[in-house]
């Protein structure tokens, strides 16, 4: 039985593509993993934010928070202003809590996607609702007060919050959460 030149085309991209995947996630395109940073002089090397003494690592890259933020990696359209996830690490245990802020200016077919498409499962807060209480925001982060102007959506648990304020086409977004056991080899 012969096989069909285009079952054998088909499988070699089907092969190629699982190649460039499987390279992908074990970082050999030199792209900075999902909640790594960059290093300042540019070369791609990829450095894990360190904890301080109280077990706090900071993330300040702003591809890496917006991935991890929203699942996906930003497009040319978006402007990213600020970006800040923090990680609450306990020694060998690993992450105990995290708590992300960021501040996009969005292109349509991200501000579409995330608020029409919905992959979060946000619904919207009524406007008469009380401001949204945040744990310790970052100073660029605006006000309670300020964000009460937005239209506001949170999901079902009511720690991811999406404020859009429609005059200036802006996106603030934050979510926290428990921790996350340390990988072991």
């Amino acid at each position: 039985m012969a096989l069909h030149p285009r079952f054998l085309v088909s499988l070699a991209v089907v092969g190629a593509v699982a190649a460039v995947v499987v390279w992908n996630f074990r970082g050999g395109t030199g792209v900075p993993p999902v909640g790594s940073s960059s290093s300042a002089s540019g070369s791609g090397v990829v450095a894990k934010p360190q904890p301080n003494a109280d077990g706090l690592a900071l993330e300040r890259n702003h591809a890496a928070v917006f991935q991890r933020a929203f699942w996906r990696h930003a497009s040319a359209d978006e402007r990213i202003l600020h970006a800040e996830r923090r990680d609450w690490i306990e020694g060998d245990r690993g992450v105990e809590r995290w708590q992300w802020f960021i501040a996009v200016q969005p292109g349509v077919a991200f501000r579409d996607w995330l608020l029409k498409e919905n992959p979060f499962e946000l619904v919207v807060v009524s406007p008469d609702a009380a401001p949204t209480a945040l744990a310790s925001p970052p100073d660029w982060f605006p006000s309670a007060a300020e964000l009460a102007r937005f239209a506001r959506y949170r999901n079902r648990e009511g720690r991811y919050f999406v404020f859009y304020d429609v005059t200036a086409n802006r996106l603030y977004a934050t979510d926290s959460g428990g921790g996350f056991a340390a990988a072991r080899k």
